[in-house]
């Protein structure tokens, strides 16, 4: 079993859980009092409990690390269904293996009936994160959820056979109040909804599981949005090349260069979208100023980039003679003879001036 599944044994701890707890436990506590006028009350807030169980889990499933807020839409009974599918499910199941019983014996309804309670969390899994409702009562979807979670499946019963004779045990020897212990019966049944929701996040590639709040999906977002900031950026720098004004569109650069601490993956990202302009004076530029930086520490790299930039600029050439004399040594030891001397009779032309 993943160790940092215990972790999530703590989450209805945090502060939007115990909220909830605490508003459920009053609420419990005022319905004992209340005798037989508290049942519909009750009612209310059991199904309430239920529910927020399963928007719980469907959260942490996801890789939500707070429980979810408490809000009355989400407790909607006319909308959320998962409860009630969930009883009718159980039902159903009951009422099927009392109607085997008698054919099948004691010992073998007895297996079936501890079978299906081992398979009760596989059930509220699928029910949680499956819309197609019908698939909590298919064995084969329980099987596959089980087998997915391995170890981890195992130590799901494991807690929910724990909790459940703790808590009858707490109730039958000791002295607790009734506020007590309707408040360590509601955080018992949250953290196990929260364990399971944990073990569904931990082993989502088993079970092909795209939570939402994952750290490789969080990243992908993270990079869309990188991504169009660039795309936003360079829209401006390239109108203003189109316009003429290459002077203020290589200041632009400059600035986000500057404010990027002139790191090489910026220069990296910068040239490899500047290349992909019909002019490619501000690529060459930015070529030129990568060199310089990169001379003396990633020569391998300056090779790289000096045939990039022949291929779409014949006229390039490092910003000086010296720099350019370095460079082109380094394309001869790569065995590119031509393209050292390119980068010589280049910078000869410019040093030349016009004839």
């Amino acid at each position: 079993m993943n160790a940092r599944l215990i972790g999530y044994l703590l989450l209805p701890a945090r502060p939007a859980g115990l909220l909830f707890i605490g508003i459920l436990a009053i609420g419990f506590a005022l319905c004992s009092l209340a005798g037989l006028l508290g049942v519909p009350m009750l009612l209310v807030l059991s199904a309430c409990l239920f529910t927020y169980g399963y928007v719980l889990l469907e959260h942490v499933a996801h890789g939500a690390r707070e429980p979810p807020v408490l809000a009355i839409e989400m407790l909607n009974q006319a909308t959320e269904h998962r409860p009630l599918l969930q009883f009718a499910i159980l039902g159903l199941g009951w009422l099927a293996l009392r109607s085997v019983a008698p054919r099948l014996g004691a010992v073998p309804t007895a297996a079936l009936e501890a079978l299906a309670l081992a398979a009760l969390p596989a059930s509220v899994a699928v029910l949680a994160l499956d819309r197609a409702f019908w698939r909590a009562a298919d064995p084969l979807a329980l099987w596959q959820v089980a087998r997915a979670l391995g170890a981890s499946y195992l130590a799901i019963v494991a807690l929910a056979l724990l909790y459940g004779f703790g808590l009858a045990a707490l109730s039958r020897y000791a002295p607790l109040p009734s506020w007590l212990l309707h408040t360590i019966a509601i955080y018992a049944w949250l953290s196990l909804f929260a364990f399971i929701g944990g073990a569904l996040f931990e082993h989502r590639d088993d079970l092909g599981l795209e939570a939402m709040y994952a750290p490789e999906r969080l990243a992908l977002r993270a990079q869309a949005q990188v991504e169009r900031d660039r795309d936003r950026f360079l829209d401006g720098v390239f109108a203003q090349a189109r316009s003429g004004n290459l002077r203020g569109a290589w200041q632009s650069i400059e600035r986000v260069l500057e404010a990027l601490g002139h790191e090489n993956d910026c220069y990296e990202w910068l040239h490899a979208r500047l290349a992909q302009h019909e002019d490619q004076r501000l690529a060459s530029r930015l070529a030129q100023e990568y060199i310089h930086r990169l001379l003396g520490r990633d020569n391998g790299r300056i090779v790289e980039l000096v045939r990039e930039r022949l291929r779409q600029d014949a006229q390039f050439h490092p910003r000086t003679e010296a720099e350019t004399l370095r460079v082109a040594d380094l394309l001869r030891l790569a065995g590119d003879r031509a393209g050292a001397e390119a980068l010589q009779s280049s910078f000869a032309r410019d040093a030349a001036g016009p004839s």
